[in-house]
């Protein structure tokens, strides 16, 4: 964000001046008072600790002033919730700073690849921008990655995930895109929405909150609800299969990446990515959506993405010691992505003629039908040719069920850690997926460090 006094961002949130002068500059925000920087406000949010316990620590490395909800021993605004307040100055500081083209990008799988990817073709373009860290796509992260973008920026690049019905509409209200990318629609979070009708609802608010002479970008054949409804856009790029408006052939696996050319407008391009799965091309053709919006050229976009870095534990591939091959994709699990891993493994361990070792952890938030996505996860690793099944996690004795060949149970990511450098044999090709909640990096870490990455 631009500079702003911090009376008048007192103004902008209703907030009550204690202790704190009105004319020091504001650059930002912080939630967490371990990475504050100076110049920028401390928002004392209520979670599992409170935040006002860490202002004085906040103030100490540089904080102006702390936003909480009632008075503290340091300069403070003082507001009825301190998350509104930071929500609320993330939509008045685009309402102050409208030089920048704000893009949303949702969807069920895909989100951090296409924002990472997208980001990379527009820098290496020579664009001014600033996109989400990590994942940071909530309703705490996505006004902290607006409020924190560097001031000359031009396009904005935000990643909204949704665990609830009305999520994205939320986070569209802070950030008005005038560009939407939907990666795509598969079960996640049923628990909460109850019905994959429901949550391609849910990603459509996406599509609903953008301009008439807004760009939307979606993969063909998701349901109508997410696509808005039926409404019209002044661009609307599909991606996907051949009849889609962007699409890719000759997609080939390399030692150094993803090859494959990219098709659109009846133009083509080569694209080099060093890059490891084919299920990434669609995110990756996402991406290449939003650029083309943005008013990248196809040659633009393959440029880019041959310069393309993602979000650690996606995806990485590894040489360990003894010739394994380990593929990291630790960070997160759906059915539709477990499955997508899992062909792609087989496809690569086949090919080099390695065992092929599946270390899956359970997969959160699925709810009735949770038991039959895992037990379909299974079949299908059994189908694919994966030769050992390491199980990890109380869902994950679901995968067990339903793989016919040999399988371990683990109950946590410490004993499969434990457990695993004794059952891999020279030369094995090991992959790694699960939920986040059965921390799987955890495993992944030890196994880097027993076996040494070469």
């Amino acid at each position: 964000m631009k500079p702003v006094a911090l009376s008048e961002v007192a103004r902008a949130i209703g907030a009550r001046m204690c202790g704190a002068k009105g004319g020091e500059q504001v650059r930002g925000a912080a939630v967490d008072s371990r990475v504050v920087r100076g110049g920028e406000l401390f928002f004392a949010l209520r979670g599992r600790l409170d935040g006002a316990d860490f202002a004085s620590d906040a103030c100490a490395r540089g904080a102006v002033a702390a936003v909480a909800d009632r008075p503290l021993e340091v300069p403070t605004l003082v507001v009825d919730d301190p998350l509104w307040a930071l929500q609320e100055l993330a939509r008045w500081s685009l309402r102050r700073e409208t030089s920048a083209t704000v893009v949303g990008i949702t969807g069920t799988v895909g989100k951090t690849t296409t924002k990472d990817a997208l980001a990379t073709i527009l820098r290496s373009g020579g664009r001014k921008i600033t996109a989400t860290e990590g994942n940071l796509n909530n309703e705490i992260g996505l006004p902290l990655t607006v409020l924190n973008a560097a001031p000359d920026t031009e396009v904005l690049v935000l990643e909204m995930g949704a665990t609830h019905p009305g999520d994205i509409a939320f986070l569209c209200g802070i950030a008005r895109p005038r560009v939407g990318i939907l990666t795509a629609i598969s079960p996640v979070h049923l628990d909460s929405f109850g019905s994959l009708e429901k949550l391609a609802e849910t990603k459509g608010e996406l599509a609903r909150s953008l301009p008439e002479d807004g760009a939307f970008v979606s993969p063909v054949g998701v349901p109508e609800a997410a696509v808005g409804g039926g409404r019209s856009f002044g661009l609307h790029i599909t991606f996907g299969e051949d009849e889609a408006d962007l699409w890719a052939s000759g997609v080939a696996e390399t030692e150094e990446g993803l090859r494959f050319t990219v098709h659109a407008g009846g133009e083509s391009a080569e694209v080099h990515a060093p890059v490891h799965g084919t299920h990434l091309v669609r995110p990756l053709l996402a991406a290449t959506g939003g650029a083309l919006a943005l008013g990248m050229s196809l040659e633009d976009c393959a440029r880019g993405l041959s310069r393309l870095r993602r979000t650690g534990l996606r995806g990485d591939l590894l040489r360990l010691r003894d010739d394994i091959l380990l593929y990291d994709d630790s960070y997160n699990a759906s059915p539709a992505a477990m499955a997508a891993v899992l062909r792609y493994g087989a496809r690569r361990a086949s090919s080099s003629g390695r065992r092929l070792v599946a270390v899956l952890g359970g997969m959160f938030e699925l709810g009735p039908g949770a038991r039959e996505y895992h037990r379909e996860a299974g079949r299908l690793a059994g189908e694919v040719g994966v030769d050992l099944l390491v199980c990890v996690g109380e869902e994950a004795r679901w995968y067990a069920e339903a793989f016919p060949g040999e399988k371990i149970l683990c109950e946590s990511a410490e004993e499969a850690a434990e457990r695993l450098p004794q059952l891999l044999r020279p030369g094995d090709y090991v992959l790694v997926k699960g939920s986040r909640g059965v921390r799987l990096d955890t495993l992944t870490a030890r196994l880097k460090e027993s076996l040494s990455v070469v």
